[in-house]
């Protein structure tokens, strides 16, 4: 019998459940029916009253193009119709207190709680003891039973075989082909100690773990293992994290301790301790770093996984790593295997929003970085096709941004930029990139983008603390400027101009005239060419902002660092 629930306890409910769902093998291999259950209880939860419809459904959660004909394409409810069915089959092998359905007729999830175990026959819940007859036939089951597994194994052998040498369809669920220790972000599983007896505990200390399971289900790095304190004895061994928190006493008051161990040699490889926020209303500030260490981009599990990549991993999250080492110091030597791993990364899933949204990015890379002339009409189809299955996925909205940005559409790009952060809040690399394009435009807002950024990733972030440089500059914050650069600390190698620009303009504004020739030599060095070219058309090569690049030859120029 289903038990009457609160509207938060609904909403906890199918959060939970949907996790569940996801992490299993057949919604794995089907990325398609995956990002239509997540976009329908999405939806479930935004209006519970009032449900998609077919367009809806089509466009927002299929990624069809706005002109999709609901009565020509009957695509919504054949789609829908699947997902039904295969909640119905992963239903029928897992017994579940909380279960998903799709009612026929209605693109609406709702969800079924039971107060207790259901019988198997329908009339009650205590197991049938065999007959007579039946313990005698139990050897003969046996045997039987010995010989149908044998049978399925090969039929299952045979499946698997034809199902490899199938051509890969982004509607069909045959993305799942190589393992998930190949191929899929690590998992995170989650502890939360209980405070020491002469600590009370009180609502602050509640919310913490359910705060951090909200932000590393939204992270790309890893997969939210589990919801409920693990065994820890089981899951040694496995290329996952544990992730535990505890309440401890504090100078002036209670602290919390975190800790990450790495499961696959069961060693701990990070820990910290922070003030215990005042309320909820504070996890976002003094939480969200904590986050963004462990699960950003460039942050502990990454780290640690790139120390563990074997050259043989190139398919899918190996291949996610190699990009983001190569987008953090553009080392030359690296671009060739990385774009090398996104061909064969796209060969077995056209669709992987993650890896489309990363070769849209070196498609808007500068000649000086791959020998080539940017492709903008290339970035843009590979943006556009992250989108099919990555309307909820923050790289895939900030592939779109950055091609918004490169066009001149500033607005467009912010609205992107903006969907993306909000899908992603704990991501530094994210929130500097936004600022840093709309520095770029000249919008104020990249101030508060920037920060963000810093604040999130206080080990440093050369890009957001280089268009922090030029936004104080373009503010007449010098000081502020000088501050800023002088604690920057750049990478060994590609830092990129923006950062020798930057350089140059903060020291010249500040009347350091020789260290900003330094820079400035630096610069030339590096990005110069051995052909007539003045120093303007220098900076209006290497700075795509007319603006920009106007404005730091002006400085540069009145400083007496260059001449005109």
């Amino acid at each position: 019998m289903a038990s009457p629930i609160t509207e938060e306890q609904r909403v906890k409910l199918l959060r939970a459940e949907t996790h569940k769902l996801l992490q299993s093998p057949d919604f794995i291999r089907s990325p398609v029916m995956s990002q239509l259950l997540s976009y329908l209880v999405e939806e479930s939860i935004s209006n519970p009253d009032t449900p998609p419809k077919a367009y809806q459904v089509a466009v927002d959660g299929l990624g069809r193009s706005e002109d999709f004909d609901v009565q020509a394409d009957s695509y919504p409810r054949v789609q829908v119709g699947r997902l039904r069915k295969m909640l119905g089959t992963y239903y029928s092998a897992h017994k579940s207190a909380t279960r998903l359905h799709i009612p026929i007729g209605h693109y609406a999830v709702k969800i079924a709680v039971d107060e207790g175990p259901q019988p198997t026959d329908g009339k009650n819940s205590a197991p049938d003891k065999p007959s007579p007859t039946e313990r005698g036939r139990d050897r003969w089951f046996d045997n039987r039973l010995i010989r149908i597994a044998l049978a399925i194994l090969l039929l299952i052998a045979a499946a698997g075989l034809i199902w490899l040498l199938k051509p890969t369809d982004p509607d069909d669920n045959r993305t799942g082909m190589l393992t998930e220790h190949n191929t899929l972000p690590p998992k995170i599983y989650i502890a939360a100690s209980d405070a020491e007896p002469h600590i009370a505990e009180d609502d602050r200390s509640a919310g913490i773990e359910e705060f951090f399971e909200g932000t590393f289900a939204r992270s790309s790095q890893v997969r939210l293992a589990a919801a409920v304190e693990p065994d820890v004895a089981s899951i040694r061994g496995q290329n996952a994290y544990l992730f535990e928190s505890h309440v401890v006493p504090g100078r002036s008051g209670p602290e919390i301790k975190f800790q990450l161990t790495s499961l696959i040699e069961g060693e701990t490889i990070w820990s910290t301790t922070v003030k215990m926020p005042d309320s909820p209303a504070d996890y976002p500030d003094q939480l969200g770093p904590v986050s963004s260490r462990i699960t950003g981009i460039f942050g502990l599990v990454a780290t640690d996984q790139r120390k563990r990549l074997p050259d043989s991993a190139m398919i899918g999250y190996p291949c996610l790593l190699r990009f983001d080492s190569y987008r953090a110091n553009r080392d030359p030597d690296l671009l060739p295997v990385v774009e090398s791993c996104i061909t064969q990364s796209l060969a077995i899933d056209p669709y992987d929003s993650e890896i489309l949204a990363a070769a849209s990015f070196i498609a808007f890379l500068r000649k000086e970085a791959t020998g080539r002339e940017p492709d903008p009409e290339q970035g843009l189809e590979y943006a556009r096709r992250a989108m099919v299955r990555g309307r909820e996925n923050a790289s895939a909205n900030f592939a779109l941004a950055r091609s918004s940005f490169f066009n001149g559409n500033c607005i467009r790009g912010k609205e992107f930029a903006e969907k993306a952060v909000a899908l992603d809040p704990y991501e530094a690399a994210i929130q500097a990139q936004a600022g840093a394009f709309l520095f770029a435009c000249g919008d104020p807002d990249a101030t508060r983008y920037l920060r963000r950024a810093i604040a999130l990733d206080p080990r440093g972030s050369l890009l957001a603390e280089t268009a922090l440089v030029l936004m104080l500059l373009a503010e007449g914050k010098d000081a502020q400027a000088l501050e800023v650069a002088e604690k920057i600390v750049p990478s060994s190698t590609g830092v990129g101009p923006f950062y020798d620009v930057a350089m140059a303009m903060v020291y010249a504004k500040n009347g350091r005239i020789e260290d900003s020739r330094a820079s400035w030599d630096r610069l030339v060095a590096t990005y110069g060419n051995d052909s007539d070219e003045s120093q303007e058309q220098l900076l209006k090569r290497l700075i795509t902002n007319p603006v920009l690049a106007e404005r730091a030859f002006q400085v540069l120029v009145q400083t007496g660092v260059i001449n005109k």
